[in-house]
């Protein structure tokens, strides 16, 4: 049978879909690529994540740090403000304060004194450059506040020239003069040694001689307290047995603080600076006024022996204190001497540095070191003056009436 050519081929192509196949269910060919579907757009890549833990853990750690900082300042806070009530009582306290003023005047060291002084004096100093209230770059500022320091410096030559002259008054004087000086001396040791019971010869060290005032003093009022009973009445043996124990325990605590040989002058008039030995004096005298005729005889000896020993403990704190007084303002002298001569040098280098009229071209730091350091030395005279003219004047209104006179202001509550 003959091909129609004009009958269509009804074989399919190779190549062709079927009709009933949809795109949707079309195959993926091979090596194409696959596309996400479209619901993953919005979801984000692990980088993201990744970040966003991070993000998370460091604002976490910031936020414990931030309570501990918080605990922390909260508990400083408590502890500070506990301490400074702690402090206000403490310094609010009359036995503290009388305690603090003692130091200051009497028993503290001077030395220590003048450190805090001068210290305080170049911290304070160079906190103020540090923060540029001060500007050690103002020559004129400078030059002039130590050209002052010099002229002020200058007024302590007189200064020096008035204390030796207190010290050497008392050696001056006619050899009769300084005979009868020597002679009245020795009489008084004299007068303690026929107190004494078991020494035949005071010794002449400050220490030693005070301790045996002290003892003989301490043996007197043990008698005493022994014969009290037989005073008679019960108000009188109470009366006197109280006195007795006062004096005997007074006596004791000088007698311990003066144990120490070699001690300084200071360090053994110290222990007799706070005793009314004036009013123990007049106690006595009331007492033998008062029981007059009804003591037992043995009672009335003790109290007059008792009298003796209170003006020789008297006297030898008057002559010690004078011998303190010699020797302090003489150490002073040589003291305001030697940093008077260091501050002037400092302050006229100081002067010197700055006299071109322009700061020498070296850091801000050192010119700040040099002036705060030359400061503190400038200064350094007048706290020690301070430290020591204190306590020289705090001992002289302590003792300023031997005797039996008491005047206002000796006894300060401070010094008991």
């Amino acid at each position: 049978m003959t091909r129609d050519d004009d009958a269509p081929d009804e074989s399919p192509p190779d190549n062709d879909t079927p009709d009933d196949i949809t795109p949707d269910d079309r195959p993926p060919e091979s090596g194409a690529d696959e596309r996400p579907p479209e619901s993953g757009a919005d979801e984000r890549p692990p980088e993201s994540d990744a970040e966003n833990t991070n993000f998370d853990t460091l604002v976490g750690v910031l936020a414990t740090a931030l309570r501990v900082l918080a605990r922390f300042l909260a508990i400083a806070g408590s502890v500070a403000l506990a301490g400074l009530r702690i402090g206000v009582a403490y310094a609010r306290d009359d036995g503290n304060q009388r305690r603090a003023r003692r130091w200051l005047l009497l028993d503290g060291d001077r030395w220590t004194i003048v450190a805090v002084m001068v210290l305080g004096i170049f911290v304070g100093s160079l906190t103020l450059g540090l923060t540029n209230v001060i500007g050690v770059r103002e020559s004129s500022f400078v030059t002039t506040m130590f050209s002052t320091i010099i002229a002020g410096l200058f007024s302590f030559i007189p200064l020096v020239i008035a204390v030796n002259q207190l010290t050497v008054s008392r050696l001056f004087g006619t050899p009769e003069s300084l005979r009868d000086r020597i002679d009245s001396v020795h009489e008084f040791r004299l007068r303690v040694e026929e107190l004494a019971t078991d020494v035949r010869v005071g010794p002449t060290d400050p220490a030693a001689f005070l301790r045996l005032v002290a003892n003989e003093m301490g043996d007197r009022a043990v008698a005493l307290q022994s014969v009290a009973d037989e005073a008679g009445d019960d108000r009188t043996s109470a009366e006197l047995d109280a006195f007795a124990e006062r004096v005997a325990a007074q006596s004791d605590r000088i007698a311990e603080e003066v144990r120490t040989p070699d001690l300084p002058v200071f360090a053994v008039l110290s222990p007799v600076m706070n005793d009314d030995y004036s009013g123990q004096f007049n106690r006595i005298r009331r007492l033998r006024a008062r029981f007059d005729g009804t003591l037992p005889d043995a009672a009335d000896d003790l109290l007059e022996e008792l009298q003796s020993a209170l003006v020789s403990l008297d006297v030898t704190r008057q002559y010690f204190k004078i011998i303190y007084l010699q020797q302090e303002l003489a150490h002073l002298s040589r003291l305001l001497a030697y940093s008077g001569t260091a501050a002037f040098l400092t302050s006229t280098l100081v002067v010197m540095i700055y006299a071109s009229g322009y700061p020498p071209a070296i850091s801000e730091t050192a010119l700040l070191l040099l002036v705060t350091v030359s400061l503190a030395v400038a200064f350094s005279p007048l706290a020690i003056l301070f430290a020591f003219v204190v306590r020289v004047a705090t001992v002289v209104k302590r003792t300023s009436a031997p005797g039996a006179f008491t005047p206002k202001g000796e006894r300060p509550s401070h010094a008991r």
